[in-house]
């Protein structure tokens, strides 16, 4: 189980002229509303994972806020400002490329038992285009920062956040995130956890944006 928010390299930053595009792009479910609060919604989807007899799910939450997309990016970009949003984290450190289009970041997760702390690698990508940006995440190796004793390191981590500049001071979020990782506890322990994270998070992403 990976918890979200979470969000390539292998030896550097390597330019991307177009990102890949996330494991669910090709299916055909429909996602279902399992967590709301006020005007933010969070929504799952379950989709076969690509050679394996298993399913995975894909979280996604939407909200409107009143700011620019250039207020919101630095909530996505910078870690100190991570930091104040993402649940259950404990660390978040920029490894390579803060303040650029492509960067990586070190994060790391202080999860309630029963789970067992977890990190990650992630490498971002932003990309804009008039009055939209993308930002795609995946999770990577990295040898400057090898998996520590006592913590489970993530893999397979996939994420989009999308911003919709809609007028009138006004932006559309939508933050996609799935991990092709095999689950480790049943789908009763995880479910809760993973939707509790994901709803607290976005409801602490709006909340920094109105003050």
């Amino acid at each position: 189980m990976a918890l979200p928010l979470c969000v390539l390299l292998l030896a550097g930053i390597q330019p991307v002229a177009q990102p890949i595009a996330l494991a669910s792009a090709n299916s055909t479910r429909t996602f279902q509303v399992v967590k709301k609060k006020g005007s933010i919604h969070v929504f799952e989807r379950w989709f076969e994972v690509e050679g394996e007899e298993r399913e995975t799910r894909e979280l996604k939450s939407e909200f409107t806020v009143s700011a620019s997309i250039d207020e919101i990016l630095p909530f996505i970009q910078d870690p100190g400002k991570v930091e104040k949003w993402m649940k259950a984290v404990g660390e978040v450190k920029a490894i390579e490329g803060k303040g650029t289009p492509q960067w990586v970041s070190y994060i790391r997760y202080d999860v309630p038992w029963p789970l067992n702390d977890q990190d990650c690698l992630m490498r971002y990508q932003l990309l804009r285009e008039g009055n939209r940006a993308s930002v795609y995440f995946r999770s990577v190796a990295d040898s400057r920062m090898p998996p520590k004793d006592g913590i489970k390191r993530l893999e397979g981590i996939q994420g989009l956040w999308r911003l919709q500049a809609l007028g009138n001071g006004q932006t559309r979020v939508t933050y996609s995130m799935l991990t092709l990782e095999k689950p480790s506890m049943p789908r009763w322990v995880t479910d809760p956890v993973v939707r509790a994270n994901m709803l607290e998070s976005m409801e602490a992403f709006f909340g920094l944006l109105k003050d």
